[in-house]
């Protein structure tokens, strides 16, 4: 008899889309391998997005195409079309962390991300804080000129506090560092707290940077317009991005942020711009979410932005 016949989402153990767990690193046999990095110590304010994964995980059972192992995909209503029909995913678990030692940490997020770029498959990293997505990113260096699009409040642009150079703010000014990484776009930045010093450094470099207003008044085609193709991408989605009316569940919640159907277009329009070889989705805190709201916001953007991508591919 099959387990879980009737999938429903009270039973059974809580993988991501009840995909087949595979922890071998080593073994993936998919497409697709959603990895959590359960690690928040790069938080300055409202810690907790270290039970993100976990949370993630939990509430993904709400979509559970791939329930009783089954590749049956979704069915997208607006496209009228399925999604992702024969792509095989499996979860494998999350990165080892280690009590307050974040160099080791972060080698153990390169490793693992690493191991399962060496199976072909596309890393779907959930967070953890946004300091993840440096070490993250370290192990994409066979994917030169590496683009990274990056949706957030905020610039994460901050090249040290104290001599902290590598927590939530700083990512993606240390991603820029590495010499593999290209151009660089940032979607939904609005925070009054940016500093102006990070802004031009930003754009000096080449970045090129839509703010939440421009977004509202140009419309996401426009925006999408203006981004240039790249060979290999790789997208980084802080949760605070959106408006924290639908994503209440973030330690940094900025207002007027972007809305899912935005982020929805914004997101397919980045799939067609090159070969999107990862991504994360970062920065969900489920202590203090209201009713999973923030977790299965997350789940929907992830699906919904494979079925981009893999519609892209094929």
């Amino acid at each position: 008899m099959d387990r879980y016949k009737a999938n429903l989402p009270c039973v059974g153990i809580p993988s991501f889309v009840r995909a087949p767990i595979c922890e071998d690193l080593d073994q993936v046999d998919a497409e697709i391998a959603f990895l959590g990095i359960p690690y928040d110590a790069g938080i300055g304010f409202r810690p907790g997005c270290r039970f993100g994964p976990r949370d993630i995980r939990n509430y993904s059972v709400r979509y559970s195409a791939w329930g009783a192992m089954k590749s049956a995909g979704y069915w997208d209503i607006n496209k009228d079309r399925r999604c992702l029909a024969d792509v095989r995913i499996v979860d494998c678990g999350d990165v080892d962390i280690v009590y307050y030692d974040q160099p080791k940490n972060f080698a153990n997020m390169t490793d693992a991300v690493r191991r399962l770029l060496r199976q072909d498959c596309l890393p779907v990293i959930a967070g953890g804080d946004h300091s993840v997505t440096f070490p993250s990113v370290c192990a994409f260096k066979n994917f030169s000129p590496l683009g990274i699009v990056h949706f957030d409040a905020h610039l994460d642009w901050i090249d040290e506090v104290e001599g902290v150079r590598f927590a939530n703010g700083s990512p993606l000014r240390r991603a820029a560092e590495l010499p593999f990484v290209g151009i660089m776009s940032h979607l939904g930045i609005r925070c009054i707290r940016s500093r102006e010093d990070d802004y031009r450094a930003a754009i000096e470099r080449g970045n090129l940077l839509f703010t939440r207003d421009q977004i509202r008044r140009l419309g996401t085609q426009e925006i999408l317009d203006q981004i240039p193709s790249m060979k290999y991408i790789y997208v980084t989605i802080d949760v605070d991005a959106l408006d924290p009316s639908i994503a209440p569940g973030t330690g940094s919640p900025t207002v007027d942020g972007l809305l899912y159907h935005e982020l929805r277009e914004l997101l397919q329009g980045v799939a067609q711009k090159g070969k999107v070889v990862g991504f994360d989705f970062v920065e969900v805190n489920p202590q203090i979410d209201v009713a999973g709201q923030t977790s299965l916001l997350a789940t929907t953007a992830i699906l919904e932005f494979l079925g981009a991508i893999f519609d892209q591919r094929r």
